[in-house]
């Protein structure tokens, strides 16, 4: 079974015969879209009603795991603090920094586990993702802040400094989890924003129209990928 996992822009995945589904584990519910051979986790739920400091990951990574998923697309919203990837562009996550002080692992109550996260992200994935779009910016390293504020001019900068292209709420949970129940994952960033400070002006974000067009080419990716 392989999985997409979308985020902002994200929300429903039109065109394919899913039927919605509510499932519970241990660490509480989730909202699935399932199909032959392909389960879509919108991670803000459908109507993209949950942010993303109250994103339930242990429940949503636990939930694909009894499914039996074993390789994921997620896809993330980004801002841009490098212009190596610029609004309106896509690229593969190969890091991540986690600045949220959230809980990320399903070891918490007694069983002492060291996940190795040297290489966060399957090497095979993303040349698949390669192989498919040869425009994709690649070895992005991605910043998750807590939110759901959006950062400071004074953060962006120090981030900045310490080499970070991407910046976002969400990957870290994810990416982590996903790793301890070895599902293999690629990390798709697509830029909707200059972060705060990088440009000119105030912040602003790519028409809803642009993101319509990014959201087929990465669906339309996604799925070659995952060969579903």
């Amino acid at each position: 079974m392989k999985a997409i996992i979308g985020g902002t822009g994200f929300d429903r995945m039109e065109g394919l015969a899913l039927t919605r589904g509510v499932v519970e584990n241990r660490y509480g519910e989730s909202e699935l879209f399932v199909g032959e051979g392909l389960v879509f986790l919108p991670r803000h739920t459908s109507a993209h009603s949950v942010a993303p400091h109250m994103i339930n990951h242990r429940a949503n990574i636990q939930a694909l795991a009894d499914l039996g998923v074993d390789e994921v697309v997620a896809i993330y919203a980004v801002g841009s603090i490098t212009d190596r990837l610029r609004p309106g562009e896509v690229g593969i996550v190969s890091d991540y920094v986690d600045f949220t002080g959230r809980v990320h692992t399903f070891f918490d109550e007694g069983e002492v586990v060291h996940t190795n996260s040297d290489e966060p992200f399957s090497s095979s994935l993303a040349a698949r993702a390669r192989g498919e779009m040869a425009d994709l910016v690649d070895n992005l390293v991605y910043v998750t802040t807590n939110g759901p504020r959006l950062e400071t001019k004074a953060e962006i900068a120090f981030f900045a400094r310490q080499g970070f292209d991407v910046v976002g709420m969400t990957l870290a949970g994810e990416a982590a989890l996903l790793a301890e129940r070895t599902i293999a994952t690629l990390a798709l960033a697509y830029s909707i924003n200059w972060a705060a400070g990088v440009g000119e002006g105030s912040i602003s974000f790519i028409s809803d129209e642009e993101i319509e067009t990014l959201k087929g080419e990465i669906i339309r990716l996604s799925r070659t990928i995952l060969s579903v």
